[in-house]
């Protein structure tokens, strides 16, 4: 099955264990750089409720086993904070996934105590959201720029121009939504 660039994922990761811990992964792929980025959620109904989220971040390898048959390793690590933190992490995962559909995975996660481990649970996929077709091109900051535009937060709309400009500026369309941006900008300064 052949993906896009770039998708969003959402997974359950569960066992048939009843009352046991619920993951879900909400995962953004992309995969020519083979790096994935998303938040893990934890839940339990057990007393006292478990509840606990990372953001997380990893890499995957994409093997085939048996012709047709892709088969996506993913190793997950996370914490409170993301990344870049200095904060420990509190979340590992690894898990095999056929064609991005389904598969088996275990992680760890430490809960402020100790560290809990599930083995073999399931994965689940529960979403997947495509990107528009290549003919029909969004920015990335298209959702954050119209929130901008709409409340008429100058800071806002400054800082998402220059974070735009450092990361997007060489994309054609980018530079097309960076210039609206741009011209709204300097109307609005010309109205303050």
């Amino acid at each position: 099955m052949s993906q896009p660039s770039l998708f969003h994922v959402t997974y359950s990761v569960a066992t048939p264990v009843i009352g046991g811990p619920l993951l879900t992964l909400s995962l953004v792929v992309d995969t020519p750089n083979k790096k994935v980025n998303g938040i893990a959620r934890i839940t339990q109904t057990t007393n006292p409720p478990l509840e606990f989220r990372a953001d997380v971040w990893g890499t995957f390898n994409t093997v085939q086993p048996v012709p047709a048959q892709e088969l996506n390793i993913l190793t997950l690590d996370g914490n409170p904070s993301g990344q870049y933190s200095q904060i420990a992490e509190t979340f590992h995962f690894h898990g095999a996934l056929h064609q991005w559909q389904s598969g088996q995975a275990s992680y760890r996660y430490f809960d402020g105590h100790r560290w809990h481990a599930v083995e073999n649970a399931t994965v689940t996929l529960e979403k997947e959201t495509l990107p528009t077709p290549p003919n029909h091109v969004v920015p990335m900051y298209a959702v954050s720029l119209q929130q901008s535009k709409a409340t008429g937060n100058l800071s806002q709309m400054k800082q998402l121009a220059a974070l735009a400009e450092q990361q997007l500026a060489d994309t054609e369309t980018i530079k097309a939504e960076l210039d609206k941006l741009n011209a709204e900008i300097a109307r609005l300064e010309g109205h303050a």
